[in-house]
């Protein structure tokens, strides 16, 4: 990636990895309706957009995006974020500037983005974050993703869209034009056409659904949220590969739901590889550890 930057002009590097950065919206955040709300806050708070890509986010990608805190979720919630990211739409990756500048914020636009972004774990502390005002419920289903400062800009670029990776970077320093503003809400509308609409929302219908009868299953409700979730890991994982592989004969994104519920404020099982350095988003989960059992760090980013 850094051969690519090789001979930029100085100006044209800064406005690509300290006044730009991504936000990449995910699957829910196509099939939610969140995408249009989400840049409509972004842009309240001084981030406008230059344009969009769509990005396919598999479990290989998912992997090394989130390499250094994987490591310490469950398997079960790793599987659950697989679902998510590979239940049919594409994530939009959408280049911003932020208008405000480093002068003005004393930070870059991936640092203050990434703290406008918000936790999805610990959901009554986000306040005035973009997750908090998307409506944020359930840990997994947390709608956006965006690198945590420029070394991880330039690194998540790589690993999403190996082969447009200057594409992307030439994006990222782009000026900022109608045309390029208007093309990320263009893009979600086409994906809105093609993928109905879903709630998304904790506790919700999917509860009362029952299996059919042709499945040779009883006719009783689905499981939903973490009553029903099974005691170990075990059985837990089995559990959501059921859901995965559509056992129970549900619409996908109430299974998505499902499996959500089901790991929401799971443990983490130890303590991620890399985190934010010592004094950086004192807030944020993976540098101070909040009260009570940890949530598992890889759904968070």
């Amino acid at each position: 990636m850094a051969a690519l930057l090789d001979g930029w002009e100085p100006d044209r590097a800064d406005r690509a990895l300290l006044l730009s950065t991504f936000v990449m919206f995910k699957p829910d955040a196509v099939v939610g309706r969140r995408v249009e709300p989400a840049l409509a806050f972004l842009a309240g708070h001084g981030f406008e957009p230059i344009g969009a890509l769509t990005v396919r986010v598999d479990a290989r990608v998912c992997r090394e995006l989130w390499r250094y805190q994987i490591n310490a979720a469950p398997l079960a919630v790793i599987r659950a974020v697989d679902m998510i990211l590979e239940s049919g739409p594409p994530c939009v990756f959408v280049a911003l500037r932020d208008t405000r500048g480093p002068e003005r914020t004393g930070t870059t636009a991936a640092e203050r983005l990434a703290e406008l972004k918000g936790s999805s774990k610990n959901r009554s502390a986000d306040g005035g974050s973009l997750r908090g005002a998307l409506g944020c419920e359930l840990m997994c289903l947390n709608f956006v993703h965006a690198p945590d400062d420029p070394a991880d800009l330039i690194r998540e670029v790589g690993v999403l869209l190996p082969g447009r990776r200057a594409e992307a970077l030439s994006l990222l320093a782009a000026e900022v034009s109608p045309r390029g503003a208007a093309e990320p809400v263009a893009v979600a509308r086409e994906l809105y056409a093609a993928h109905p609409a879903h709630t998304l929302t904790r506790h919700s219908p999917v509860s009362t659904f029952t299996r059919p009868a042709s499945s040779g299953a009883s006719s009783r409700p689905a499981p939903s949220g973490t009553s029903d979730r099974p005691a170990d890991p075990e059985s837990l994982l089995a559990r959501v590969e059921e859901l995965a592989a559509d056992a129970d004969g549900l619409p996908l994104w109430d299974r998505i739901v499902i499996a959500a519920e089901m790991v929401e404020g799971l443990p983490s099982e130890g303590r991620p590889l890399i985190g934010p350095p010592p004094g950086k988003r004192p807030t944020h989960p993976r540098t101070v550890r909040p009260a009570g059992p940890p949530a598992a760090a890889a759904a968070d980013r």
